[in-house]
């Protein structure tokens, strides 16, 4: 299957009263020619956010409405997906709005899947945050972390809402729990010269790209906030992986660090692989793909970056060490 066919997906995330909706509409309104599938979650039985989309003749509005879409209704959103794959309608683009309480990890995994790929593909997840609330519900609600953790593009939103060095504050504070996003501040949702749609976040090339330049720009040592407790470690390792030994161990660690491991980008050099192995893990569930090729008579060094709470830094270096065809000092 083309390219062409293929459906790009953004899924809009960000706590209760961010402006979601508001973005929403903004996107449709600068967009009026691009045909839609807009895929809407409220918790209630009634989706009142319905009547507030600005909604035309061009787009397919789906609503999913009684629970969250990463619980409950994770089944219904791939029922929808699977009714959209077999009416063989082509829409230009794939909206998701996820409820205020969403944890959008489980509805970025659900776009892993093999079969799901030949049909859609993820081009980002944007999190819209609150200026004026951020920090209160961020030690209130769990939710809010997890969906900075997880979104590729940070929208501040309600700006007006704080003073100037508030804002570069609040900024500074959000790169601290994901330094590998992009963050964007606006007002009222506006998003004029915001790059929201076709960001290609999930590309093997702007994955590459994020990774070097955060582990080019920061030293391997673990990056704490005691503020709430979010850590950034990161790896630069010289030399290839067993691939079956890597695979093992990184499922293991998943598994053990569950509740602890929020999100892992990685570029990984394994043993007797020309091209580099692209990694990502959103919770406890993790895929790969195939990344650039290593050029030749070049040290191939795999960069590993990983975002969780009560990490140990020094046992997960001295296993990674361990995990290499030929141990590299």
């Amino acid at each position: 299957m083309s390219d062409k066919t293929i459906m790009p997906v953004t899924i809009i995330t960000g706590f209760l009263g961010a402006g979601k909706t508001t973005l929403l509409n903004e996107i449709l309104e600068h967009n009026k020619n691009t045909n839609f599938l807009i895929i809407e979650n409220e918790a209630g039985n009634i989706n009142i956010d319905r009547e507030l989309v600005r909604n035309n003749d061009n787009n397919n509005l789906f609503e999913l409405t009684g629970g969250c879409i990463c619980c409950s209704l994770s089944t219904e959103l791939g029922t929808v997906l699977n009714s959209v794959i077999l009416s063989q309608v082509k829409y230009d683009y794939v909206l998701i709005e996820a409820t205020g309480m969403a944890d959008s990890g489980q509805v970025i995994n659900m776009f892993s899947g093999a079969r799901i790929q030949r049909y859609f593909k993820l081009d980002s997840v944007v999190a819209l945050v609150d200026a004026g609330s951020f920090l209160k519900r961020l030690a209130n609600f769990s939710e809010v972390r997890s969906q900075v953790v997880q979104s590729d593009v940070i929208i501040i939103n309600k700006c007006d809402l704080l003073a100037p060095e508030q804002t570069k504050e609040l900024e500074q504070k959000i790169t601290t729990i994901n330094p590998l996003a992009r963050i964007e501040q606006t007002t009222f949702g506006k998003i004029e010269d915001i790059q929201i749609l076709n960001c290609e976040s999930f590309s093997p090339c702007n994955m590459e790209e994020s990774i070097i330049d955060y582990t080019n720009i920061t030293v391997v040592s673990p990056r704490k906030n005691h503020g709430h407790s979010i850590q950034t470690l990161s790896y630069t390792i010289t030399g290839d992986f067993d691939m079956k030994r890597m695979a093992m161990w990184f499922e293991d660690f998943l598994f053990m660090n569950r509740d602890k491991v929020l999100r892992v980008k990685a570029i990984l050099s394994i043993d007797d692989m020309a091209h580099k192995i692209i990694l990502q893990s959103v919770g406890n569930t993790y895929h790969t793909t195939q990344g650039s090729q290593w050029l030749e008579n070049k040290n191939r060094e795999s960069n590993i970056v990983i975002i969780g709470t009560d990490l140990k830094d020094d046992e997960i270096k001295t296993s990674l060490y361990k995990l290499l065809v030929k141990t590299t000092v």
